[in-house]
């Protein structure tokens, strides 16, 4: 069983989470993405040590299936669990991981590994979620800033209904406005973009795992589609901002330099 540090944030009642980044070496469109370290760190271990200032957060705790992963995440102090490579997704590589995993846990979260911009504020917004009882599953929007990001099939767009629960998920627009009725309000006022970070209860972790590949998910290839085609809620909390996942080369070019401005403007202020 692999150890972790006690407790969060001290607060009373304070649930007990932990968040899992699944770091698989493969990858088609950067190779060995998680290793590039052109800022002086790997992505991974920014990524890591970004989700360490959530303070809801009892434990920060990398998945990984390679060697050169595992050794140079050790070398930079993080928690490293190693995994099978074949897991079909990140959620499966998270629950192995988390399953080796002692004490106990109220809340898992799956934040990706090549995502190091995400707001440590909205990781805290996604656990506080889990005060809601009636919460399995929850997930982080934000707005729409730009009408263009409707018809742009790598963001994800997201509606709920009232209570703030997942209606659907979708690259395509949504809601569609083809027959929208006079003074119907923008698309982009509806719709929210969504953010690829996923909390879970340890057990509707479990059954997400369980449950098999649905036909919405082959359709969008968006596995949380399995979720909601099975009958069950997924709560959906407002992210202060969209962070800029690393997908290509030109996302991590662009997120070199937006460290390097940070560092000198850093630098500037001493």
């Amino acid at each position: 069983m692999v150890g972790t540090s006690e407790g969060s944030d001290g607060r009373p009642g304070a649930l007990r989470a932990v968040a899992i980044l699944p770091a698989r070496i493969a990858s088609t469109r950067l190779p060995r993405k998680m290793l590039l370290a052109e800022t002086g760190l790997p992505l991974f271990v920014h990524s890591a040590r970004n989700a360490e200032r959530c303070p809801a957060l009892a434990a920060v705790v990398v998945a990984c299936d390679d060697d050169e992963v595992e050794r140079t995440g050790r070398e930079h102090g993080l928690t490293m669990v190693r995994t099978r490579p074949e897991h079909a997704s990140g959620t499966d590589r998270v629950l192995e991981a988390f399953e080796g995993l002692a004490g106990h846990w109220d809340v898992v979260l799956n934040v990706q590994a090549d995502e190091p911009e995400l707001d440590p504020e909205d990781l805290e917004v996604l656990v506080e979620a889990f005060r809601d009882d009636a919460v399995e599953t929850a997930t982080l929007a934000a707005p729409l800033e730009d009408p263009e990001l409707l018809v742009t099939p790598s963001v994800v767009k997201v509606v709920t209904d009232a209570r703030g629960d997942a209606l659907y998920f979708s690259r395509s627009p949504l809601p569609s406005s083809s027959h929208a009725r006079p003074g119907a309000a923008a698309p982009e006022t509806l719709a929210r973009r969504h953010l690829g970070v996923y909390g879970f209860r340890p057990d509707a972790l479990r059954a997400f795992c369980a449950l098999g590949e649905g036909a919405l998910e082959r359709s969008e290839s968006l596995e949380q589609l399995r979720w909601l085609e099975a009958g069950h809620r997924m709560r959906v909390r407002p992210a202060r901002r969209a962070a800029s996942g690393i997908d290509t080369r030109n996302d991590y070019e662009a997120f070199v330099a937006r460290q390097q401005a940070r560092a000198a403007a850093s630098t500037q202020d001493r």
